[in-house]
Formats: C-alpha cells, structure tokens, sequence
C-alpha cells in the first residue's frame, strides 16, 4: 500500500457567529415565520437592484465573461451604496433609515464620499480591490451583497438562480422587476460611471435616483415589490401566506401604536417588535387585539423570541466563562475541572449572593413570585427588559468589570423563561421541530424545561451557575466549533480543543438574533 506524506496547512481562524449553536432554531424560525426575507436581507430596494444590475449588464454590448461581470457586480454594489451615502448627506434630513443604512460596504465607503464634498475623484476599482489586508477593499465576497446575503432569499422567491459561480435573474420574476426599475433610473449614466471608473460628487448627485429612498417614486418597481413580498398572486403557496401573515402583523402592530407624540407614543423597532409579539401587549399596557390568523403568528414570533431571550442569556454566560479562563494562571485540564474551579471563583459567589438565593429551586421561587405580569415587558424586572439590561451591560465591558451583572442578568432571564413556561403545552407550541434536530443544538427550550424539572433542583446556586458555565458553555462551544471544522473546514474555536478548556482568546461580542 502506497502511502502519500503531505503537509497540512492550518485553517484560518474565524469568529463565527454561534458558537453554542443556540441561535440555530432562532434562524430556523425565522425563516419559516418570514420566507424570503431573512436578518440580512435588510433592504427591500436590493429585491430589485440585484436583478436590475444583472439584467443591465447582459444588455452591454460585446463578449461576456464571469471575470467581467464579477468587477461589474462589485462597481455596481459600491457605486449603489455611495448614491446613498452621499443622497443622505446632501439631502440634510441624514437619515439613515431612509437612505443607506445596511447597504453593502457603507462602512469601508462613507470616509470617500464625504471626502468627495471637497471635490475631485476617486476611482471605484479602488474599493473593488479583492486582495486580503487591503483596507480600501469594501467586501470580500467576489459578488458582494448579492452572493453574502440575497442570494439565497433570491432564489426561493424565484428572482435569481446561482448555480456554483454563476448567477442569473429569472424571466419568469426577475427579469420583470428587473424592467420596472429600469423605467425609473438612469441606466446609461450608470454603466458609464462604472466603465469611467471615476466618481465625482456630481456624478453621484445625478445618480440620485438609485438611492434606496427612490423606491416610492418609482411606481412600477414599488408596486412589483409590494406584489412580490405580499405575495398577491399566490405564487408561492403556503410561504407567500406566511409571509404575508408576518407582514401582516408588522403592519397591525403599526396602526396600532399611538403616534410618537401622544401617551406612551413609540416609534417602531425590534425591541417595540419583540416585546409586543412576546407578551401580546403593546407598549401602553393594553391587549393587542388580533384576529385569529394574525394571533397564531403572534404566537409563533412568541416562541421565536423566547428562544432569542434563551440565546442572550447563555452567551453572556459563556462569555463570562471564557473572560474567566483567561486569567487562569495554568489553566484547566477539563471542563469539570473547569465547573470545580468556577463554582468557587469570587464572580459566581458574588452573582449568588446578589441574587439572594442559596439553591436553585429558591430562585426559581423567588423569581416566580416576583414576575411581572408577561403584558408588563418595560418594567425592568421582565425578561424582555432584563435581556436588554444585559446587552447595555456588556456594551460596557471595555470600560468597567461587568461578569457578575452578566451572571446576575443571565440567571434572570432563564429563571423567567422557566416560570413563565406553560408545561401544558409543547415547549415550541405549534412549531415544531423534526425529531433529530436538538440533537446538533442541545441548548434549547425543550431541554431548558427538561433540566429545570430534572437535573437544576437541588442544585446549589453556585453548581448552577458553574454547570451553565460548563456544560452550556465549553463543551457546547467545543462540540460546535468541532462540527464547524469538519463540515465547513472553519477553525472557530475560543477555547484550545487541544488542551482542555486552556484559554485560547475570548469571544468578541455578544450576539442577538434580531429580529
């Protein structure tokens, strides 16, 4: 047997963006509750403009190729996303919302853009650059946006196809929302600007009519996307229902709160969404009161963002434990000796003594006779504003110790997840899930009731606390970052899968799911 010696080149190291893997049902229900629309798809004009920018490229004269079409795609995102950038700021009312938030490379691009209000140029191809390192280049992704985050939503609403490296828009959808914004802007000048390779503040100003606060004014491509995301054709079945419903309901929770200016005036955005949808109260106290087929949606973003307050808690706490690891002098070989080692660290018996409970079926207790009532999410004390409490704490940990209110937070939000579970009913009511799925992703609501009825009574508070740490901690990072290797060739890892739960470096941020 012929044997082949070959050197092995390490995988680049990535941070990733679930290391426990408990966003995974987030992701999960939120594609079922909104198909086609995703966390980052974030922009609705880019339903148009991709296809747009494919269909315009086809109709260039002369010989195509993939090499071609590549640096056409990257032009187009970058000179889509400086029209916005500069339209915001021209136009006073710098609003981001309404102009260039989200879009592709905004970051990497507004510095230019201001710059361009002194006059002269820059060049496109400079931001288009695909090289590693260089601080110009605007994303890494070959084919931008589209292919990072569109393509994908694209192509279960039929828009474009990818196949490889390869993408088209549709004839049958694509192509003809493709034409209703080409009705509307300037598609000679736009081809031009990129072949010119030079940007101007006038240019952009000329321009004006691809910014993604146009779209109102361009009838036809307005009313395709509108037709499209209510799906009023009913070509999408059971999804374009769904998606409606969701849309639906966005739009009802809309109506319904009182203007900015009035009593307990809001204005709209995730957190009014998810508290909302959580409780089924809106921000005043009173019942929002939905018809049925909106009600079950309701209830199904209910389930999402428990899951998403189960999330919150469990990285603060894995960040907690890695920030911990860090200043183990020689570390530790295993994660119970890590559970050992933590359990008596001075932050958990300071997180225990502040939630003022000895055992956990005391704080479970003490926790159930003190919750507000679920329609009361602002009071401070509800888990809805607890897991916000808890972001803005850890938005200060460059600045100030903050592993103990961490703790103290995480503790909070999953005692309430536990005392305001309705065991009469399934853990993800009538999302279900197949059979086999929790078994990549144990940390879920399923299993958070099976152990708080199981193995967290007669836990010390400290063993609590240490065994999150431990076994919802490290071990589901380690079992993640593991799969992550294999499957994906990803190195993810925040701790060393070579000398137990040593320190490798901390996790950089806390993540919620938004929705």
């Amino acid at each position: 047997m012929s044997i082949i010696t070959a050197w092995v080149k390490n995988t680049s190291h990535t941070k990733g963006l679930d290391p426990l893997g408990v966003q995974a049902p987030c992701i999960n229900l939120y594609g079922r509750l909104l198909p086609g629309i995703t966390n980052v798809t974030d922009r609705a004009r880019y339903y148009s403009f991709y296809p747009w920018a494919v269909w315009a490229y086809d109709q260039l004269p002369g010989a195509k190729s993939f090499e071609d079409l590549t640096e056409w795609m990257r032009r187009s995102d970058c000179l889509f996303t400086m029209v916005g950038i500069r339209h915001r700021t021209k136009s006073g009312d710098n609003d981001f919302f309404k102009h260039d938030k989200a879009l592709v490379g905004r970051a990497a691009l507004e510095p230019a853009v201001i710059e361009l209000s002194s006059g002269g140029s820059v060049p496109l191809s400079k931001f288009t650059v695909r090289g590693d390192g260089d601080p110009y280049r605007y994303f890494k992704n070959p084919l931008g946006g589209l292919k990072q985050y569109y393509i994908g939503a694209f192509a279960s609403l039929g828009l474009m196809k990818s196949s490889g490296r390869s993408i088209a828009y549709t004839n049958e959808r694509g192509k003809p929302i493709a034409v209703a914004m080409d009705a509307e802007v300037d598609r000679r000048l736009f081809a031009d600007t990129i072949h010119s390779d030079e940007i101007t503040a006038d240019r952009l100003d000329a321009l004006a009519g691809f910014c993604p606060c146009q779209l109102q004014r361009s009838v036809q491509e307005h009313e395709q996307l509108v037709s499209l995301f209510f799906d009023k054709s009913s070509d999408h079945g059971d999804k374009g229902k769904q998606r409606r419903h969701t849309l639906g309901l966005l739009l009802d929770l809309i109506r319904a709160l009182p203007k900015p200016e009035g009593a307990f005036g809001v204005e709209l955005d995730h957190r009014i969404f998810q508290g909302c949808v959580y409780s089924g109260y809106l921000p005043s106290g009173q019942a929002w009161n939905l018809p049925l087929s909106l009600e079950r949606v309701r209830q199904g973003w209910a389930v999402y963002q428990r899951n998403e307050l189960l999330s919150v808690a469990l990285q603060c706490i894995f960040w907690v434990a890695l920030k911990c690891i860090e200043e183990v002098q020689n570390g530790v070989a295993t994660t119970e000796d890590f559970i050992e080692w933590i359990s008596s660290s001075t932050w958990v018996k300071d997180a225990t003594t502040e939630v003022r409970s000895e055992e956990f079926e005391e704080l479970l207790k003490q926790t159930a006779s003190n919750l507000p009532p679920v329609g009361d999410w602002q009071r401070e004390e509800h888990e809805v504003s607890r897991a916000q409490q808890a972001l803005e704490t850890y938005s200060q940990q460059k600045k100030r110790e903050v592993r103990v209110e961490l703790l103290v937070h995480a503790a909070r939000i999953l005692v309430s997840l536990v005392a305001r579970d309705d065991k009469t009913k399934a853990a993800y009511g009538s999302m279900s899930f197949p059979a086999e799925y929790f078994s990549l992703y144990p940390i879920n609501l399923e299993s958070l009731r099976k152990l708080s009825r199981s193995s967290w009574p007669g836990m010390a508070t400290t063993a609590w606390f240490a065994w999150l740490a431990g076994h919802w901690g490290i071990e589901a990072h380690l079992r993640v970052a593991l799969r992550k290797l294999r499957h994906q060739n990803q190195h993810t890892f925040q701790v060393s899968n070579r000398t137990g739960c040593q320190g490798h470096y901390a996790w950089g941020e806390i993540m919620e799911f938004f929705t």
